[in-house]
């Protein structure tokens, strides 16, 4: 038998190999090439996290964080206004990170800028997913020279 004819006798078998390695690429490389976010923070436990309910409160001994993300559901390609409070404690900077937890869209970031003394507020994006809804995991994290502290806390984007 020719190699021709041995390569059409088993051209369905490279094909669906063929498709299962791209899949994989698409689906599962992503999970193990992806930046690891948390190292080197320390996270507060976060309590009574609603975020479209009021507020994410992580708090360690005196020190509080709050996040509000405002009152309404989060649209995707919509613009989100975010606003930290920090008590007893300052930052040098504080950026606030997005992530989606189902499918791996990149990491979505802004830094806030302080408009009161502990107050700190900007916008952010989230890109739309294809599936309408998705899960995202929302850091806000404070910079303070040599250390770096925040929360985190999951949601819904419609």
């Amino acid at each position: 038998m020719s190699l021709k004819q041995h390569f059409k006798k088993w051209s369905w078998l490279f094909g669906i190999a063929s498709f299962s390695a791209v899949a994989a690429a698409i689906f599962v490389l992503p999970k193990y090439f992806k930046p690891d976010l948390d190292t080197g923070i320390t996270y507060y436990a976060t309590q009574g996290c609603a975020p479209f309910q009021g507020q994410c409160i992580g708090q360690k001994g005196d020190k509080t964080i709050t996040v509000d993300l405002g009152n309404e559901a989060i649209e995707s390609m919509t613009e989100i206004p975010i606003r930290v409070r920090l008590d007893n404690m300052t930052a040098d900077s504080l950026i606030v990170d997005f992530e989606g937890l189902e499918m791996y869209m990149g990491v979505v970031r802004t830094q806030l800028i302080a408009n009161a003394p502990g107050v700190y507020q900007g916008t952010i994006t989230l890109p739309e997913c294809g599936t309408g809804k998705m899960l995202w995991r929302a850091r806000a994290i404070i910079n303070n020279g040599t250390s770096s502290e925040g929360i985190k806390f999951d949601f819904r984007a419609i």
